[in-house]
């Protein structure tokens, strides 16, 4: 078997495969982005890792190969909107807002629940994101929050967006929890990320390596294929090594594969050019710490910010960065990569405003990093043109993973469970 990237879900299918495997991976070293660059005492994640585990056997894998070497920490997330920051979920911790925005949430709210003018949308399924955050949320989310945020971070119109992504990741609050958090009695305990589990030492790519410790053949670094024959079942690697295969199991980005497979007709090669995905440049920046509310992360829906979300892995985990100082990610999303010079200009606006920092003289360092097909755009386009490349690929013995492999929005364990489910289907 022939295994294409060593990210995490690269990693998990070959523990699973347990053998008789070559796993490549064009980076100098494994884990893809799940990995943590470290620089003069602080680590920094390719942006947020927390890991979020639902499945029994991840979890105890996770246990398993990093015993005691985990902390779980209890999220604190905010949104900055209307100059004040509120808790997340937004939709149940509107206290805080001014009153006039406050109320417009609550009863656009029951108008999308109740009223007259929500009736349309109740008696059908919504044809896209606009018209389910319209249908079980109301214009005042809407307006305030839910489609700014989310038109910053996919780069489209809510209107553009298919509603199939969802699953966990949106929260539908009950009128009652709306209620009571509009009140500022219901807290932030909801949402799929309430709690996650981190390393206590080293940053996330201690998991990885902890993984890659159990692999019965080490990754191979510095290497990736340059073309695959199906016919043959031959990949030439860029090492010059012609490897035959029976299958592959591929992680690289779904739309590369067909240009890296030989012998793609018309219609995959434009179902796989239909493939579109945001790009995120994030801003790794060390700074004095100034005694700033110690949120791990802060949404940012408003224009007047560039950047859609600023993080603090230091604030969750405060071995990430040397006493007296904070560590600090700002993403900003783009359909091409940001400039450097912009987004350093983004993040420092960002940290100032939100009082992270006092003055540009509290920053350390940054660094600008950039993350290509970061966040893949669920358009109309998108299933159609997703299922066309998979089952072309998968009628020529190629399977594929992960969150870039198969094209989807997802996580840390649906990585490790989608590298371990595609390992079953060749074991069978």
């Amino acid at each position: 078997m022939l295994v294409l990237g060593a990210g995490l879900a690269g990693i998990s299918a070959a523990l699973a495969l347990g053998g008789g495997y070559r796993l490549v991976e064009r980076e100098s070293r494994p884990g893809g982005l799940c990995r943590t660059d470290v620089r003069d005492g602080f680590a920094f994640d390719a942006t947020g890792h927390w890991l979020h585990l639902r499945d029994p056997d991840t979890r105890a894998l996770a246990h398993e190969v990093l015993p005691g070497g985990w902390l779980t920490v209890q999220r604190r997330a905010a949104i900055r909107s209307h100059g004040v920051f509120t808790g997340y979920p937004y939709q149940v911790n509107t206290y805080g807002l001014p009153p006039a925005v406050a109320a417009e949430n609550v009863l656009g709210f029951v108008a999308a629940q109740l009223g007259e003018a929500g009736a349309e949308l109740r008696q059908r399924v919504p044809r896209n994101f606009e018209e389910y955050v319209l249908r079980h949320l109301g214009e005042g989310f809407a307006r305030n929050f839910m489609f700014p945020y989310n038109e910053k971070l996919w780069t489209v119109p809510p209107a553009e967006l298919t509603i199939e992504w969802m699953g966990r990741f949106v929260p539908r609050p009950t009128l009652e929890q709306v209620v009571r958090g509009a009140l500022g009695l219901e807290g932030d305990a909801e949402g799929y990320n309430a709690t996650f589990l981190y390393p206590r030492e080293g940053g996330i790519e201690t998991f990885v390596r902890a993984l890659v410790a159990r692999l019965p053949r080490t990754p191979e670094c510095g290497v990736h294929p340059v073309s695959i024959d199906p016919i043959r079942k031959v990949a030439r690697l860029s090492t010059g090594e012609e490897v035959r295969y029976r299958a592959v199991i591929s992680t690289a980005p779904l739309p590369d594969m067909v240009d890296l497979v030989g012998g793609a007709p018309a219609a995959v090669r434009e179902a796989s050019r239909l493939l579109r995905a945001a790009t995120v440049t994030y801003v790794n920046v060390a700074a004095r710490d100034v005694g700033a509310p110690s949120w791990h992360w802060t949404y940012l829906p408003e224009p007047g910010f560039r950047a859609y979300r600023v993080g603090s892995a230091s604030a969750a985990v405060s071995s990430l960065a040397p006493p007296g100082f904070r560590s600090f990610y700002v993403e900003l999303s783009g359909r091409q990569p940001v400039p450097p010079a912009e987004a350093g200009r983004a993040a420092l606006d960002a940290l100032l405003s939100l009082g992270m920092i006092e003055s540009p003289e509290d920053v350390k360092f940054a660094e600008v990093r950039t993350i290509p097909q970061a966040y893949v755009i669920h358009d109309f386009v998108y299933g159609s043109a997703r299922a066309a490349v998979r089952e072309w690929l998968g009628e020529r013995d190629i399977l594929v993973a992960g969150r870039s492999g198969s094209w989807e929005y997802s996580s840390m364990e649906d990585a490790l469970l989608g590298g371990r489910q595609a390992a079953r289907l060749l074991k069978r």
